[in-house]
């Protein structure tokens, strides 16, 4: 079979047996479909791993813009987040980025947010009881759109 860009749509009315936001209208990304799918899948383990109980996670999709004052070793530009939260004694906050030599959380994830285009990523606990663990994938550029919702230029990957 073919490799096909991920249909996020598709993708998160399929996962409605966790809670899932997102919004109304969600930005396109460049990522084939099995390299998403298994990367999204790690990061449901790592959830999992955290609160066994799948229909009390949190599966979010946000459409994010990096300012000039974003991140360290990230771009300026447009990103689709996805996240995946949940109740559980989460570890240490942590940062990733595609340079970084600690792998993020295990190899498994780590070697799948590679092959998923994956820009930045952190975990986060936000208090006691609660985490998270989130990846910023570049923006879809379709023929004659902008990289940049400010009508920037392209930026050169």
């Amino acid at each position: 079979m073919e490799p096909r860009t991920i249909d996020l749509d598709a993708l998160l009315t399929a996962h409605a047996f966790m809670r899932v936001e997102r919004p109304p209208e969600l930005w396109e990304v460049d990522v084939d479909d099995e390299p998403f799918i298994r990367m999204l899948g790690e990061m449901i383990v790592v959830g999992l791993l955290h609160h066994d109980v799948l229909a009390e996670l949190t599966l979010n999709a946000s459409n994010v813009t990096v300012g000039d004052e974003g991140p360290d070793g990230v771009a300026p530009g447009d990103f689709v987040a996805i996240t995946v939260r949940g109740p559980g004694a989460w570890e240490r906050d942590q940062a990733w980025l595609p340079s970084s030599s600690e792998p993020l959380w295990s190899a498994d994830l780590d070697d799948a947010v590679r092959a998923a285009s994956v820009s930045y990523a952190y975990l986060r606990r936000p208090g006691p009881d609660e985490g998270s663990i989130t990846v910023f994938i570049p923006r879809s550029r379709r023929a004659g759109e902008s990289s940049h919702s400010s009508g920037r230029a392209p930026r050169a990957r």
